[in-house]
């Protein structure tokens, strides 16, 4: 990637197991630097910062860690703290399903169509 090209912005969604709905959650940029994708939650104040990151696999399935970063009061870097796991596979079509949040829907990162 050339240094003055933007990331690519990706779409998040809340998906409802129930009634396979999908409403609009935010977006995400990969970061190619660090692998890891970083999260902007509409739902979450805009202060917080949410990663996504591979961490394990097996044969087509990845899994994925969400983390939180943890500041200090004067807004330092503390530390990151997992707040979901996720995964993709082919069933998933390469996009990312995630469990944070509520237990009626899911955070997905939709890297393919």
């Amino acid at each position: 990637m050339e240094q003055n090209q933007k990331p690519e912005t990706l779409l998040l969604g809340w998906l409802d197991p129930r009634n396979e709905k999908v409403t609009h959650a935010g977006v995400a940029f990969y970061n190619e630097k660090f692998g890891e994708y970083l999260l902007k939650i509409d739902e979450e104040p805009s202060e917080k910062q949410y990663f996504l990151k591979p961490f394990g696999s097996e044969s087509d399935s990845v899994t994925y860690r969400m983390e939180l970063v943890i500041k200090r009061r004067d807004g330092k870097f503390l530390k990151r703290q997992c707040v979901g796991e996720g995964y993709s596979s082919e069933e998933t079509s390469g996009n990312v399903f995630v469990n944070y949040g509520s237990k009626f829907k899911t955070l997905v990162l939709y890297i393919k169509d």
